[in-house]
């Protein structure tokens, strides 16, 4: 099965996008990946929307915004705190792990890379097959 990012913007308009994804396709996410980067300069976090694989499972979509929010913890931002509330409303689990910024990759597809093998080993997605 293969399983990739759809990368979005991060910008307010795709906020909504990805909100409008989470309204329109509840039945069919997994759940919702925040990546934080809390040692990095800039402390920003990235967002997924994990999908379940097609029929078939021959693939497996993650929309993801990229650097499209300000770390939340201790203090919550509202692009964060808009995300949960349409979650919640939704009941989309919601997970979290702390990674390596995208400036440390040389090209956002190997990004793309290093974050489907963190949430592999987390088990949050299928393994390879």
């Amino acid at each position: 099965m293969k399983q990739s990012f759809i990368p979005l913007g991060e910008g307010l308009t795709d906020l909504f996008e990805f909100t409008t994804l989470i309204e329109y396709n509840h039945q069919r996410i997994n759940h919702i990946v925040y990546f934080h980067t809390p040692e990095s300069n800039k402390r920003l976090s990235s967002v997924a929307i994990v999908m379940e694989p097609t029929s078939g499972k021959h693939f497996q979509a993650m929309y993801i915004m990229v650097n499209a929010l300000n770390y939340p913890h201790p203090e919550p931002n509202k692009k964060y705190n808009i995300i949960n509330k349409q979650a919640e409303q939704y009941n989309v689990t919601i997970k979290e792990i702390d990674v390596q910024p995208p400036e440390t990759f040389h090209q956002i597809e190997l990004y793309f890379n290093y974050l489907t093998s963190v949430i592999r080993l987390q088990r949050w997605i299928p393994p390879l097959q």
